[in-house]
């Protein structure tokens, strides 16, 4: 469809993309690639119509800092006749927004003509999460380097003497406001009563300071009642007789926000939102310890998709993340919350069933077997199908050590699809 049609007849599969989308022709008389049909979220992507870009070459349409890269992409996949994944970085709407481009080749057999398909996912908000974290992270070190924390002094009644402008705008009090009260009315209810005891240890310790690679993380409360969370400095100094505490304050809530959306993004595969390998590999660990424990053996399931490289052959790479997605769903609807499954690599797929003996994880196995038999995937107006083979393995509480265990059910996979596909194998 792609290769021979034009606009016309494309726009209307075209618009129901999720994503910015094109074609484009190479044109060996200008050698360059022109193009052909594109939805509406790739003229936004664009700036203007459709109508105003159809036949224009790569260089017209874009930005000459956006169209030198592009070029060299759409270079790279004629010559090569493989997929080729970039990252630009366009003024979008008067902001600065990323997309993960993936350039697709089109040939016929005859290769008289040559069309690549353009797919853009915008990645802006991953990309400003990560930016975020970096500029937050420098914004700390600048903050201590400048003594723009916040900081608190108290008596030794821990009553507040000092209490400078980063921590009015932390905690929300004036100085007004917080000068002579207990230090305990900046803290959380749950930490007031040890509090005290904490303090005078310090005081009565050989130690000065605690330095800043020491300090604890503790809860800080506001005016209006909301708790975030600190790094607390503490220190002590003598005056005649008497004792001072001064405490370097840091607001890190936003920093521990942003770190664990990361933490979560790196435990997913994007595609999928199922488990990612690595992460996965960290479960599998922890199974294997608690099973050698408790004496309690688990069951794993290695999946591999069926001719899944023929779908991409045949319908593009965005109709194969399609059958992806729906393929993930369709296994995850069939197992127990308990379970885990995770994407292992391209259409391989690891799950693992605790406590589940080899005669119950087949019938595991056959349910998603067949739910994955019966899955209908409608893309572009076509119905995609797809089958899986199950390698299936039982490994009790002195369990061997997980990389054999990954290998061998692998093999037992592989005999299922040498011994005719869309099957379940639990043997070599």
């Amino acid at each position: 469809m792609f290769f021979l049609s034009d606009h016309d007849t494309l726009i209307s599969s075209i618009e129901a993309i999720g994503a910015s989308f094109a074609v484009f022709e190479f044109d060996p008389q200008s050698v360059a690639f022109e193009l052909v049909s594109c939805n509406s979220r790739y003229e936004d992507l664009m700036g203007y119509s459709s109508a105003k870009a159809l036949g224009q070459p790569l260089t017209t349409i874009f930005p000459r800092y956006i169209h030198n890269p592009l070029k060299e992409a759409f270079i790279h996949c004629k010559n090569e006749r493989i997929a080729l994944e970039t990252e630009i970085v366009l003024d979008y709407k008067g902001q600065e927004r990323c997309w993960r481009s993936i350039v697709s080749p089109i040939v016929n057999s005859a290769d008289a003509k040559f069309r690549i398909i353009q797919t853009c996912v915008e990645i802006t908000e991953k990309k400003v999460l990560e930016k975020q974290l970096n500029l937050s992270m420098k914004r700390f070190e600048a903050v201590v380097n400048n003594a723009y924390d916040g900081i608190i002094t108290i008596d030794e009644q821990q009553n507040v003497k000092l209490f400078n402008e980063a921590a009015q705008s932390m905690f929300g009090y004036s100085e007004q406001e917080i000068m002579g009260q207990p230090l305990t009315k900046l803290l959380p209810e749950k930490y007031q009563t040890k509090h005290h005891g904490y303090v005078e240890g310090f005081k009565r310790s050989q130690v000065d300071s605690r330095p800043m690679q020491t300090r604890a993380a503790v809860q800080g409360l506001r005016k209006d009642g909301s708790e975030f969370a600190i790094e607390v400095t503490i220190s002590k100094i003598r005056i005649a007789d008497n004792v001072e505490f001064t405490a370097v304050i840091r607001d890190i809530s936003e920093k521990n926000q942003l770190l664990e959306e990361l933490i979560l993004s790196s435990r997913r595969d994007p595609l999928t939102e199922l488990y990612n390998r690595r992460y996965f590999t960290e479960l599998l660990h922890s199974e294997i310890t608690r099973s050698r424990r408790f004496k309690r053996g688990f069951s794993l399931l290695m999946l591999d998709i069926d001719h899944f490289k023929s779908i991409n052959d045949r319908y593009g790479h965005a109709c194969g993340d399609a059958a992806l997605i729906a393929f993930s769903k369709a296994v995850t609807n069939s197992i127990r919350e308990v379970d885990t499954i995770c994407r292992w690599g391209g259409e391989e797929f690891l799950v693992l069933l605790p406590e589940i003996p080899k005669v119950t994880a087949m019938v595991v196995a056959e349910k998603i077997r067949k739910n994955i038999e019966n899955l209908e995937t409608i893309y572009e107006g076509d119905l995609i199908k797809v089958t899986v083979s199950i390698g299936l393995e039982y490994f009790s509480g002195d369990a061997i050590e997980m990389s054999s265990m990954i290998n061998k059910v692998d093999q037992i996979l592989y005999r299922a699809k040498d011994t005719g596909r869309n099957k379940i194998s639990t043997e070599i």
